[in-house]
């Protein structure tokens, strides 16, 4: 199995911190990511190629077919606001040697630029529909797992992150890199940018940087008619469906 990586002149960088969020459930992790390379206006520094990915071209904008990828963006952050790469892609790996295969390549190039530190984002399944999605999570080290609780984060103390997200804290620990997994509680049945906001103002708020949230904001709007229309022909409002369910008993992040 084999990884191509493409990389540029590697950005000058100062102990960035790496931001993973990739294809998932209810796409929490990549809506978030998107919306900080837009809003940061990072710049691709990277991209992955493998043939662990699911057996399909991407068709662009302009007609265009090109190959499933994976991408690396730099931002060089301003003042007191840190550096970041943020990591992101079209698929997940299709086979779990592939997922640790992947992680290593990428946290190689991370550390390579200095990078110390990891937070991936991802989604926390709960099969209802809630107004406000809390933010659930762990971490590396006892430090940390305090840290991220005084900034709001729900401390997760059973289960499993599977794929890529998950994958990446664990192999980053390995390899001496501090790692945080922050997941977006969401239904698991529609893409969920408010899920995404949770998770994206928990990690601005850590990491000290602002960012623009009109655009997740206006896409959150767009799919309360689509909830609307999934709670009418399940016969139960979401906030109280929510409320007699209760989260799911099962803990963690499916991919």
């Amino acid at each position: 199995m084999t990884v191509t990586v493409n990389m540029g002149e590697a950005p000058h960088l100062k102990q960035p911190i790496l931001i993973c969020g990739l294809p998932g459930s209810g796409y929490v992790g990549k809506l978030a990511v998107d919306h900080m390379i837009s809003e940061l206006k990072a710049e691709q520094a990277g991209e992955l190629y493998s043939y662990s990915f699911p057996p399909q071209v991407v068709i662009k904008p302009d007609g265009t077919a090109e190959p499933m990828k994976n991408t690396i963006y730099s931002y060089k952050g301003v003042g007191s606001k840190p550096d970041m790469l943020i990591f992101t892609g079209d698929s997940q790996p299709v086979t779990p040697e592939a997922n640790y295969e992947i992680a290593d390549k990428v946290l190689e190039i991370a550390q390579q630029m200095g990078a110390q530190q990891l937070y991936t984002l991802a989604a926390y399944i709960t099969g209802a529909f809630v107004e406000k999605p809390r933010v659930f999570g762990t971490a590396t080290d006892i430090d940390m797992v305090k840290m991220i609780e005084k900034n709001s984060v729900i401390i997760m103390n059973e289960g499993t992150i599977t794929g890529m997200n998950g994958v990446l804290v664990g192999v980053g620990k390995i390899k001496g890199m501090r790692g945080v997994s922050l997941l977006g509680e969401t239904s698991g049945y529609i893409i969920d940018p408010k899920a995404s906001q949770a998770v994206l103002e928990v990690l601005s708020k850590i990491l000290g940087i602002e960012i623009d949230m009109r655009n997740l904001e206006a896409r959150s709007k767009e799919t309360e008619a689509v909830i609307q229309t999934i709670e009418k022909m399940r016969g139960t409002p979401a906030e109280k469906r929510g409320k007699e369910e209760g989260p799911s008993k099962e803990l963690g992040y499916i991919s």
